[in-house]
């Protein structure tokens, strides 16, 4: 058996929509920051792990 390796992608949106819900237990400007700081590296660690793996 080879490697493995994992990739968590944490603290995501959990509505597409937050003003359809009410929900005080997420906070929604919190994870628009997260969405705009934090997804790209998710994404962008996601497509360098595609590549290993797929090499």
């Amino acid at each position: 058996m080879g490697s493995c390796e994992t990739l968590f992608s944490c603290d995501t949106y959990q509505f597409d929509d937050y003003s359809k819900y009410r929900s005080s237990m997420f906070d929604e400007a919190h994870k628009r920051a997260v969405r705009e700081e934090q997804f790209p590296r998710d994404l962008q660690a996601a497509r360098e792990l595609g590549m290993r793996i797929g090499s």
